[in-house]
């Protein structure tokens, strides 16, 4: 698929576009992940925050600290409560989109796997994809996987 990429919540009242390709997409493995998903993991992508457009509604947010010991404010729908993206304290130019709310996530690539040591044992592929314990730069990834 070639950009832009649309998405939004369960009820229609958050709508974004994302206007540039992922500067990387990953399954994060990470029980934050797993909670937030009510699965195994996560398929996450990032795209600079000029790259994030909201053109509906206004998603709240609530800031936790990650495992990574950094703060991290999750964006999700007041309403029906589905959960959109994240800006990362560390990298507050980057926007983590949950590529579960996009209309069509068939097309995100896996390029990596990251907090696999919490993988659930059954549910990390042998695909050959790249395997990091827990939370790399992911800036030492960007462009090179």
């Amino acid at each position: 698929m070639s950009v832009p990429y649309q998405g939004g919540c369960g009820c229609g009242a958050i709508r974004y576009t994302a206007t540039s390709e992922p500067l990387i997409s990953y399954l994060c493995h990470c029980t934050e992940c797993q909670r937030r998903t009510s699965s195994a993991f996560g398929l996450n992508m990032q795209v600079t925050d000029d790259n994030l457009v909201i053109e509906k509604g206004t998603p709240a947010s609530r800031t936790r600290t990650a495992a990574s010991g950094n703060d991290l404010a999750l964006n999700f729908c007041g309403d029906c409560g589905t959960p959109l993206f994240s800006v990362p304290a560390a990298r507050p130019d980057i926007r983590v989109i949950y590529a579960g709310a996009l209309d069509d996530p068939s097309w995100v690539p896996v390029k990596l796997h990251i907090w696999a040591d919490s993988a659930l044992p059954w549910a990390i592929p042998e695909d050959g994809i790249e395997r990091v314990g827990g939370q790399p730069n992911m800036a030492d990834y960007i462009g090179k996987v």
